[in-house]
């Protein structure tokens, strides 16, 4: 571990250029260094590259990533990147787009929930897209993506823009920028520049999460990244940004929160957890607010016949479901992306099959006779316990009477640190071969695999891509 180094005043940039929000996030980028990862920092960022690849090259035939495909076209100068499974050379952007609808698809790539809701491994391909393009080492890739979901998820900690009908790009984008800049080498002017353009462009509306859910829910992430991937050459060609852009009167801040807020990025790294030790890995491709009520129903399908229960009493915190209760489509999903955010539609598919995989959805699941009834049998009620400690831990008890009159109970929680803990390298491999089982041959999965958990050791990521190719 290298010695702790705080960081110095600035002494690059004329003070009254930059605002404290776009200082501090500055500062942050130009004074990590790859030598102030910790081995668990530098390792979880190598879990989540393996975790999205499986999640990705599972998707290559997904409606949406086919949509994405479409918008693309060859390229054979300037910066190139190439899409995965086909190798097809595009920009930067628009791999990023691509490979990002891939990640994104199955709803099962990592979350970060705290203040707010996000999914930051939406920037992994876009972070490996520019890395490609500039022939970067996996060493400059894993502190790039470090310092992308250190500034993502902090703004997701402490800053309530979900619940104030904002979505994801709003913390994705200027991350996303900020962290392609250093990747680039962009000197911190420049850098700023990247940040300015991408707070300027990133806010979007929650209404891509609201109602009865469209493709669009996998694609704004992408989409997102292509945004700050954009702003980064944009900045790197010499294009300047908007002043104050975070705490200007019209600023990011002003526009959106009604008042500037005060972002945690660490000053000093020794002993820090980074925030890509915070992410929660899933089990489901569901929703993360979901994952912790999915695993106590696989316990509650141990203690009792689901097909005998007549009601089940579900107790959760506010935070996970307040706001997507009151939804007619919570409760009758019609769509593959609202399925995978209906808590009674999750509920009834793992009690009634045991499981829930990317098949659950493709065969449409949500829209059988027997789930649909099942949801019926079900309440939704908060408990003031569980409220004051989410969203850092959450719990969730489900309680079923059964056609006898009794009744039958079980209980999960999930704490913060069970997140850091998170799954085992074992359990991350093994997500990764089931989802990725029926496209690749087994030799062709653990090269991957082994290529991604070697990642610092990779001198050109460039060697990565032809490793996802489908024979």
């Amino acid at each position: 571990m290298a010695p702790t180094r705080a960081v110095k005043a600035s002494s690059w940039e004329n003070k009254n250029t930059m605002d404290k929000t776009e200082k501090k996030f500055i500062d942050f980028a130009v004074s990590l260094k790859f030598s102030d990862l910790s081995p668990a920092a530098i390792h979880a960022a190598k879990a989540r590259f393996v975790d999205s690849f499986g999640t990705a090259l599972a998707a290559q035939q997904a409606p949406t990533v086919k949509a994405a495909r479409k918008l693309t076209a060859p390229v054979r100068t300037g910066p190139r990147a190439r899409i995965f499974g086909t190798l097809e050379t595009v920009t930067p952007e628009m791999a990023a787009l691509v490979n990002g609808a891939m990640v994104r698809y199955l709803d099962m790539n990592d979350a970060y929930t705290r203040a707010s809701t996000s999914h930051p491994s939406d920037n992994i391909p876009a972070l490996l897209a520019v890395a490609e393009a500039i022939s970067a080492s996996g060493r400059d890739l894993i502190l790039a993506t470090v310092i992308c979901y250190e500034i993502h998820c902090r703004v997701c900690q402490d800053v309530p823009f979900f619940f104030r009908g904002w979505d994801q790009a709003l913390g994705a984008a200027p991350a996303l920028a900020t962290a392609l800049a250093r990747l680039l080498r962009l000197k911190p002017e420049r850098m700023r520049d990247a940040l300015a353009i991408a707070a300027t462009e990133s806010p979007t509306t929650r209404q891509t999460r609201s109602g009865e859910l469209s493709m669009w829910k996998g694609l704004a992430g992408p989409s997102s990244a292509r945004l700050g991937v954009f702003a980064a050459y944009a900045a790197k060609a010499g294009a300047t940004g908007p002043q104050d852009s975070y705490d200007g009167g019209h600023g990011l801040w002003k526009q959106t929160m009604g008042e500037i807020q005060n972002i945690p990025i660490p000053t000093s790294f020794k002993r820090h957890t980074f925030a890509i030790q915070q992410t929660n890995i899933k089990v489901f491709p569901i929703r993360d607010g979901i994952q912790v009520p999915t695993i106590t129903a696989m316990k509650l399908r141990k203690l009792c016949n689901p097909k005998d229960i007549k009601h089940l009493r579900i107790d959760s915190y506010r935070h996970a479901f307040e706001r997507w209760a009151p939804e007619p489509a919570f409760w009758k999903p019609t769509t593959r992306e609202t399925a995978d955010h209906s808590l009674p539609f999750c509920l009834a598919a793992a009690l009634l099959d045991g499981d829930i995989t990317p098949q659950t959805f493709l065969r449409k699941r949500f829209m059988d006779k027997d789930i649909r009834a099942y949801m019926k049998k079900m309440s939704l009620h908060y408990d003031k316990s569980f409220d004051k400690v989410a969203p850092d831990t959450r719990n969730c008890r489900l309680t079923a009477t059964l056609k006898d009159g009794s009744t039958v109970s079980a209980e999960h929680t999930q704490t913060s640190e069970d997140m850091v803990r998170g799954l085992s390298d074992t359990e991350i491999e093994a997500k990764f071969h089931k989802l990725t089982g029926r496209f690749y041959p087994k030799k062709s999965r653990e090269k991957l695999i082994s290529q991604l958990w070697d990642l610092e050791k990779v001198k050109n990521v460039s060697a990565i891509l032809p490793l996802t190719k489908r024979g």
